[in-house]
């Protein structure tokens, strides 16, 4: 992930910013920003994921460093407690590589070496920023000099050994877990909302089972009625449940993504055939028989959360779907004409269609993470200005007043720059097949499995029938995207960016973005531009 804070030389005094940096993965190495002078520190560095009897805590791995660190030089202690290794996301940690790559750091010293991570790609990474900086690297536990060759290949075999050891371990408890979803038992985790967790006992197991929680069930059931029956919108949902006074579990005000999450979620559904067939049809995997999904009870989605975009399940496709012990609550038509509208939408993130800016979908507020929409200021539509989705849901204090204009003259010369990089290795490279193609192959093996059922006796025949005349008609408009993109004249070389760029219509513009950017980040007083 590569990212630039908009300068303040190109914003200008309305959208001030700071120097230009790029980030490298989830930690900055600010290369365009000097170091700072003065006094340099150690940094001690300690991590515990969870707390256990047989595992060091966090005092003793910071009191083990402390004795093998110099003491006339100044110590930073850093620690992050309930924090996976198997990536960098983690506060201290990201603190202490800001202060590297200020200058601020001489030396690194931990317990060992996964304490600083597990990820033999993450800790590569690292290392090639600390010898950047001239920083060591010093484990307690493992002796031996990072500046040598001998010492960097001792330090490369062990991260490897760390790193087989946790992907032993997550395969372990991803067994586990699948092994519960097929014996319906619970996956564990905080209950979704409108349930509470009973203690019960299946299969000789003791286990917790999902029962409704009255008040939470309620405001489920009116967001679906709303949807389904009225006809309403997400954020008009959203504003009518926030202006009740009602909110989540947690306290928050109503966004779009949470009611979304409880939309798209099938947890709440009394399930039925049609709706076990409907799930087979957006691809999702089912643990169980058919018939364990038509007794009126709810489904539970497992699997990798990776899989989906953040913390929301946009769509149910290669997602394994286990029949759930508890009871639904949401009628089975309404939550397939809720799933069937939700799909007609295109799922649940706007990547633009709007008309007057090359960014619209890829601005999104800073404060909240909601997309930002070009609104105009009503007076000829003279200025647009960029303004926060969930300012207008009452979820975010929001930003207003940028005009699209001024973002857009910020951005373009990190697009620009983007392109020059970026554009000599892609027109080199073999085209790799558009997400159309790859789609419409998919689309036609599974037409061909279809048709190979339906030559068999099948107690579901008349929906395999209606599933493989609406795949015709996908099949129709991806074959029709295909020669639409073949039309498309491709992006120019990097030297012809600019001519290009000057004479590109605004869809022309808005594509290019999309390729070379993945979002731009808004703020009341400055913006991140993150590439792709």
């Amino acid at each position: 992930m590569v990212s630039a804070i908009i300068s303040p030389a190109v914003m200008g005094a309305t959208f001030p910013g700071t120097a230009v940096r790029r980030c490298h993965r989830q930690f900055c190495t600010k290369s365009r920003i000097p170091c700072t002078g003065g006094d340099t520190m150690i940094a001690i560095y300690a991590r515990q994921s969870v707390e256990r009897p047989d595992s060091i805590s966090i005092a003793m791995q910071v009191e083990h460093c402390r004795r093998i660190c110099p003491r006339s030089v100044p110590q930073q202690v850093y620690t992050d407690r309930g924090f996976s290794g198997t990536n960098t996301r983690r506060p201290a940690l990201q603190q202490m590589l800001e202060a590297v790559e200020q200058g601020q750091i001489e030396s690194v010293y931990v317990y060992k070496l996964d304490r600083i991570s597990r990820s033999l790609c993450d800790f590569a990474a690292m290392m090639q920023e600390f010898r950047r900086r001239g920083v060591t690297l010093h484990s307690v536990r493992e002796s031996f000099d990072t500046q040598t060759e001998i010492g960097g290949m001792l330090l490369n075999l062990l991260m490897m050994f760390a790193e087989l050891e946790q992907k032993t371990i997550a395969g372990r408890v991803r067994d586990n877990y699948y092994a519960r979803a097929v014996q319906q038992l619970a996956l564990g985790g905080v209950p979704p909302y409108g349930y509470t967790a009973k203690p019960v006992t299946h299969g000789g197991h003791s286990t917790t089972m999902l029962e409704v929680q009255p008040e939470e069930a309620q405001q489920v059931q009116a967001f679906y009625t709303g949807y389904g029956v009225a006809g309403q919108n997400v954020e008009q949902l959203v504003q009518a449940a926030n202006q009740a006074g009602s909110r989540t579990r947690q306290g928050a005000r109503w966004s779009n993504s949470a009611v979304l999450r409880l939309l798209r979620s099938p947890v709440y559904v009394q399930g039925d055939l049609s709706c076990a067939v409907f799930l087979q049809r957006q691809g999702a995997v089912l643990t169980h028989a058919l018939e364990a999904y038509c007794c009126g009870n709810g489904y539970l989605v497992y699997g990798s959360p990776s899989r989906r975009q953040g913390s929301k399940l946009v769509h149910l496709k290669g997602e394994h779907v286990a029949a759930g012990l508890h009871r639904g609550f949401i009628d089975g038509t309404l939550w397939r004409s809720v799933q069937e509208r939700l799909n007609a939408r295109g799922g649940s993130t706007n990547r633009g269609t709007g008309h007057t800016s090359w960014l619209q979908g890829l601005a999104v507020c800073g404060l909240c993470g909601t997309r930002c929409y070009a609104r105009s200021n009503g007076k000829g539509a003279a200025y647009t200005y960029f303004v926060c989705r969930g300012k207008r849901q009452g979820i975010c204090t929001g930003i207003a007043g940028l005009r699209t204009e001024t973002v857009e003259q910020a951005v373009a010369p990190v697009l620009a720059e983007q392109a020059a990089a970026v554009l000599p290795y892609a027109q080199s490279a073999e085209p790799e097949p558009s997400a159309a193609a790859v789609a419409l192959e998919k689309l036609e093996q599974r037409m061909r499995r279809l048709a190979a059922e339906l030559g068999e006796p099948h107690a579901a025949a008349v929906f395999l029938r209606e599933e493989l005349q609406r795949l015709g008609t996908e099949h129709q408009r991806l074959e029709q995207e295909l020669r639409q993109n073949a039309s498309e004249p491709p992006l120019q070389p990097a030297e012809n960016w600019e001519a290009w760029w000057a004479d590109a219509s605004l869809e022309q513009r808005r594509h290019a973005a999309g390729l070379l950017l993945r979002e731009v980040r808004l703020f009341p007083t400055y913006g991140e531009v993150y590439l792709q």
